[in-house]
């Protein structure tokens, strides 16, 4: 089969899926798929990290890829404060967590935090001293992720 004729028999097979209200038929292509990614982990695991990042949106209500995030934090002008590394011994420093189920994964509020930074730093500099910046800006991110309405979309916000 040439790639258009296996995509077409895979879209026909995952629709029969889909509208098929019979449970075997979910199993039986959730198993296909752990023989897939267990395929991928070792043989690709790169790739494998960025399908589990994919999937792990049915943890969170904001949620970002790895890849995602670096894209994000890497566009931002004026540029972001911290590095993943650094803003992950940051938030060990302050003894803060980094994820928050069901609300968001670390990626998105590393990258809730820099945009913080990246648009608002200026003006909270006026208000906050610079030890208690990293702080006012944690605090502020986990309110944008955790809000009751649930307006705030990080992926929405960036396009992703």
């Amino acid at each position: 089969m040439i790639q258009d004729d296996l995509r077409k028999e895979f879209a026909l097979l995952y629709n029969i899926m889909a509208e098929s209200n019979d449970v075997r038929n979910m199993h039986t292509f959730g198993q296909v798929h752990k023989e897939m990614m267990e395929w991928m982990i070792a043989n690709r695991p790169t790739e494998a990290q960025e399908w589990i990042g994919k999937l792990e949106s049915i943890r969170w209500k904001n949620y970002l890829t790895p890849r995602e995030a670096e894209m994000i934090v890497s566009k931002m002008d004026p540029r972001a404060p911290w590095s993943k590394e650094q803003w992950a011994s940051a938030m060990q420093q302050a003894g803060y967590e980094l994820e928050k189920e069901p609300y968001y994964n670390r990626c998105a509020l590393w990258v809730t935090m820099c945009m913080i930074m990246s648009d608002s730093s200026a003006t909270l500099g006026k208000y906050i001293d610079g030890s208690t910046m990293f702080k006012a800006v944690h605090d502020l991110a986990v309110d944008k992720l955790t809000d009751k309405d649930g307006v705030f979309s990080v992926r929405k916000y960036f396009g992703v």
